[in-house]
Order: structure tokens, then C-alpha cells, then sequence
């Protein structure tokens, strides 16, 4: 067993029990109190290497108040440098591959500049969906297929995708809730209660209920705090 103490203003510290607790509760529970407390000492171990608590012998350590912040940071600021994680679409790739609307397969098809993606694993699975993505755009005509895998559409392909999704999704909400339909119109005014969000293949769209009718307007996070309102 080992303990740590707690650094305080003045520098000094006191034994603090909380581990010994844990470790009788991890016992109680069936688990592996060495196991428990190896993976803390390692923890505290990356720590100290990157100068947030002191070692004071073998079975001691200094920890400071702000441990908790500090090791947030630390997360972080190395996660950073190893990568990161970003969702690209709500969808699959399998659900987007005939989804009349606007998905993230339109949007790369459209672009100047690809993702780069592996030719095997799942970067074969992305090129695989591309191609179907392809077929399908030219089979419901919303493209020209010139053979060889290759399409020619119109510059606003995708906000035609876009406002297919958006009729589509919003007439069905609008009859749940026994409104009328009313589209938004760029440049228009709409106004309402917001009554929460709903997640569309082309984004995530803001749900405007006036009484009589209900829109559909692009979702912005300021949004959150106003739901209800």
C-alpha cells in the first residue's frame, strides 16, 4: 500500500486515506486491489514526468489541490499530438449510399480537394461507397454519367440534396404535431417557439413551431439555451 499526501498553501501535507477506502472497496467487490493500485501508481508516475506531483519516497507522493485541472490538461495537451477524432456524418456510409438527400459521400464527390483515405480497411470501404454513391446519383438523375466511374452535376448539386432532405423530413414533423408545413426561405424571418432540434443526413436543423405552422432552420449551438423559448 502506498499513500499520498495533498500540498497545500503553505507547502505542507497530510496523509490522505481516500486510496486505502478505494482499495477495500474494490476487495468488496471482487477485484484486484494490486491491480488497482499499480494502474494509480502509473498514473501518478506520467504525471511527475510531466511535473504536475512529486515523488517523496517509494510509498509517498505530493499531490497538489489542483491535481484534478491539471491532469485534464495534461489529457488534452497529449491527446492533441497523437490525433483526433472528428464525426464526419451522422450516417454510415451504407445508409448515405441511397439516401435522397444531402450526405457527407455528396460532399466529397463535389469537393476540390478529397480526403485522403488508405486503399484498404476502411478507406477501401469509403472508396467502395463513393462509387456506389456515384451510380445512384446518375441512376435517380440527379447526374450525367460519362462512364468510367465518372459524373458530371450541376455546381448546386448538394443544396439540391439539401432541400430534398429538408421537404422531405420536415412535412413528416410538421404532420406529427398537426401544423402546416412552411419552409424557410433564405433571407426570411421566422418566427416561433423553439421546440428543440432533430438531425437531418445534411445537418442539424432547428424546429420552429408558431402555432399554425412549422419550419426547419439551420441549427446553431447558441441556439441550446433558447429551447422552450
Amino acid at each position: 500500500m502506498f499513500s499520498t499526501t495533498r500540498a497545500s498553501s503553505s507547502g505542507a501535507g497530510e496523509e490522505n486515506r481516500h486510496l486505502e477506502q478505494a482499495v477495500g472497496t474494490v476487495e468488496r467487490l471482487g477485484g484486484d486491489p494490486a491491480a488497482y493500485v499499480r494502474s494509480h501508481v502509473r498514473r501518478l508516475e506520467a504525471l511527475r514526468q510531466a511535473g504536475h506531483v512529486e515523488r517523496i519516497d517509494a510509498d509517498q507522493w505530493r499531490i497538489p489541490a489542483d491535481l484534478p485541472e491539471r491532469g485534464q490538461a495534461y489529457d488534452l495537451a497529449r491527446d492533441r499530438t497523437k490525433g483526433q477524432i472528428t464525426v464526419l456524418a451522422p450516417t454510415g456510409l451504407e445508409q448515405q449510399i441511397g439516401h435522397d438527400g444531402a450526405t457527407w459521400l455528396d460532399r466529397e464527390l463535389a469537393s476540390r480537394q478529397r480526403t485522403v483515405v488508405a486503399d484498404e480497411g476502411f478507406g477501401r470501404e469509403v472508396t467502395v461507397a463513393l462509387a456506389r454513391r456515384r451510380r445512384w446519383l446518375a441512376d435517380k438523375g440527379y447526374a450525367t454519367d460519362l462512364g468510367g466511374g465518372r459524373i458530371r452535376a450541376s455546381r448546386d448539386l448538394v443544396q439540391r440534396l439539401e432541400a430534398r432532405d429538408i421537404e422531405r423530413a420536415g412535412k413528416a414533423l410538421a404532420a406529427e404535431r398537426g401544423r402546416q408545413w412552411r419552409p424557410a426561405i433564405a433571407g426570411n424571418q421566422v418566427g416561433g417557439q423553439l421546440v428543440g432540434s432533430t438531425q437531418l443526413s445534411s445537418g442539424r436543423f432547428a424546429m420552429i413551431d408558431d402555432g399554425l405552422g412549422f419550419s426547419l432552420v439551420p441549427w446553431r449551438p447558441a441556439l441550446e439555451q433558447h429551447i422552450g423559448r
